[in-house]
């Protein structure tokens, strides 16, 4: 571990009251297996090759396609009678 000590600089009109502050320089800490996808990519990450999601709006038809793209597989959407979207996730070709 490596401590470091800022303080503020003479110029530094932001810091008014002149404090230091601490930190830690960690060094071997392994990054955390799953970081926070996000919810389109964690609902992709659950489908299965051939599984559908029917979406509210266009513009989560477009996040929900750009998530499964990121994934590395295809996909389509298409638009249901009550103007609702499904959009299924392909298989790797």
């Amino acid at each position: 571990m490596i401590f470091v000590c800022v303080r503020g600089s003479e110029n530094d009109m932001t810091n008014t009251n002149k404090k230091s502050s601490m930190y830690i320089i960690e060094r071997g800490v392994p990054t955390p297996c799953h970081p926070n996808k996000g919810k389109w990519a964690t609902i992709v990450s659950e489908m299965n090759d051939g599984d559908s999601i029917v979406v509210a709006s266009y513009s989560e038809t477009n996040s929900m396609r750009q998530a499964i793209i990121r994934s590395g597989r295809k996909s389509v959407a298409r638009e249901l009678p009550d103007g609702s979207f499904r959009v299924w996730k392909l298989p790797k070709q």
